[in-house]
């Protein structure tokens, strides 16, 4: 603090990460899983000043570096097979990014004009670079009797570079006409550093407190998202380019290999999202809580790519829609500071392109690209049951369980040559899911110290809750579940309330 009206901070977090063995399942074993390691640190300085007592004036500067590396130690060729894959992950990669941001921003308190006023407004100014080198090795794909079904080979060693600069206005106001009802309104200018085009997203909301004193709220809002677009979008054409070729069961050639050139469908658009809800929060007397939502979320322009064997190119578009629908019944029942119950449901569906960008050339990459379809996400869960509470036991002892029932995320079926079987995500879901967690804690003191300490146990029931399922229709084990999630014991630490 430099003064009563002069407040500046200044932080530093760095993080390193490291994980071994990421992606491993049932059919994909240790050596044929990636290790990442990651190094990041993020710097900023936020200087806050009062002007007068309705105007303050706010600038943030932030600087971030990333920097990640994906790779094996396995540099065998990847064999895909019905019982499981064999042989070392197929890419390794390197990315450098960094950004250099500068947001300024003010906010102006009036109250001379229907109500209260608190205005938002300002500009947001980023700077990016991302650097690159990626290198992927051949792909098998194995019938059940172990011949060759398909090869993928790719080109050598390949480098991207894209540097971008992304700038944004931005202005909103929340509105208090009265005690019981506040409105909220929003508008922000983006320019997209790779599609070079300026995007507006309008938004509004409001909170109006149908019964007095707060015990019955309807708040709603709708609005247009923006998503900034990654910069390695915009390095799509420079990642290596892939040659596919398939054989018959007795060795000999299916057709001539194809040689996939990347190619950009022009123009590329923005991906932006259409988002809307509505909330009923009502309570019954001190003890009983009541809410009531609904979300729909129409997204489009997102980036898929998708392989036109007609032209031989793998193919970059922003055509890629999805939606999501929800709506949530939620009572919470309070019976003092350390007894409470939760119940809560929730159904939902999610849509969506699924031949997404990020699956193909993100972190860890799918090597087999099939043609897009749209149908169920792969996190789609139609229904949810959650139940929670806190029970106070004698010694300050808390008992907390946590009791989950939903439905299984839907998986496809492949054939010998891991083509799609029917469409895709809708052969069937896996096993409905049911697990009980539970933790017992308490308030410890150690010198100047408050800390609370226990135990965890996770699905305590030993329900089976799989997470694989074999999908290979020429595997006589097709269909079969795999990997539940095992019952285990932990510690909890964390602060005291």
């Amino acid at each position: 603090m430099l003064s009563p009206r002069h407040l500046l901070g200044v932080g530093i977090i760095v993080f390193p990460r490291e994980l071994r063995h990421v992606t491993m399942n049932t059919f994909r074993p240790e050596e044929t899983t990636p290790d990442i390691y990651q190094t990041g640190l993020s710097a900023g300085i936020v200087d806050r000043f009062a002007i007068w007592t309705n105007l303050v004036v706010e600038t943030t500067l932030a600087v971030r570096k990333f920097e990640v590396d994906v790779n094996t130690e396995n540099r065998v060729p990847m064999i895909y097979a019905p019982a499981s894959q064999r042989g070392g992950y197929f890419n390794d990669q390197e990315r450098d990014v960094t950004s250099m941001q500068w947001v300024q921003a003010f906010s102006l308190s009036m109250d001379n004009w229907h109500g209260e006023h608190v205005l938002k407004f300002g500009t947001d100014v980023q700077r990016s670079s991302y650097d690159g080198e990626s290198l992927s090795r051949p792909v098998e794909i194995r019938r059940v009797d172990g011949s060759l079904a398909e090869r993928i080979e790719f080109g050598g060693p390949t480098v991207q570079s894209v540097k971008g600069t992304e700038i944004a206005v931005f202005a909103q106001d929340r509105w208090r006409l009265n005690p019981r009802l506040t409105f909220e309104f929003g508008l922000r200018l983006d320019r997209d550093a790779v599609i070079e085009g300026v995007n507006w997203s309008p938004r509004a909301g409001a909170a109006f407190s149908v019964l007095p004193e707060g015990r019955g709220i309807l708040r709603g809002g709708y609005g247009k998202f923006v998503q900034r677009t990654p910069l390695n979008v915009d390095a799509f054409t420079s990642f290596e380019a892939r040659t596919v070729t398939r054989f018959e069961a007795g060795g000999s050639l299916v057709a001539t290999p194809v040689t996939f050139a990347h190619r950009v469908s022009d123009p590329l658009q923005t991906p932006e999202a259409y988002v809307g809800n509505l909330e009923w929060d009502q309570r019954f007397g001190r003890r009983v809580l009541l809410k009531l939502a609904g979300l729909l979320r129409h997204s489009s322009h997102e980036y898929i790519v998708n392989p036109d064997e007609a032209s031989r190119e793998l193919v970059l578009s922003s055509n890629g829609k999805s939606r999501y629908r929800e709506l949530e019944s939620t009572i919470r029942l309070v019976g003092g500071a350390r007894r409470d119950l939760t119940f809560s449901y929730v159904w939902a569906s999610s849509t969506t392109d699924l031949n997404n960008y990020d699956q193909f050339l993100g972190n860890f990459r799918n090597p087999i690209v099939r043609s897009n379809e749209r149908g169920p996400s792969t996190a789609d869960v139609p229904h949810r049951v959650l139940v929670r509470g806190t029970i106070g036991l004698p010694w300050q002892l808390d008992l907390a369980p946590v009791l989950e029932v939903r439905s299984g995320f839907p998986w496809s079926a492949v054939n010998e040559y891991q083509d799609f079987v029917g469409e895709r995500n809708r052969t069937g879901r896996l096993p409905t899911l049911t697990t009980l967690d539970m933790s017992l804690v308490r308030p410890w003191k150690f010198k100047k110290y408050r800390f609370r300490a226990g135990i965890r146990a996770y699905n305590l029931l030993g329900k089976s809750a799989h997470r694989d399922i074999q999908t290979n229709v020429t595997s006589p084990f097709y269909g079969t579940a795999y990997n539940p999630i095992e019952r285990s014991f932990g510690i909890v630490l964390g602060t005291a309330r």
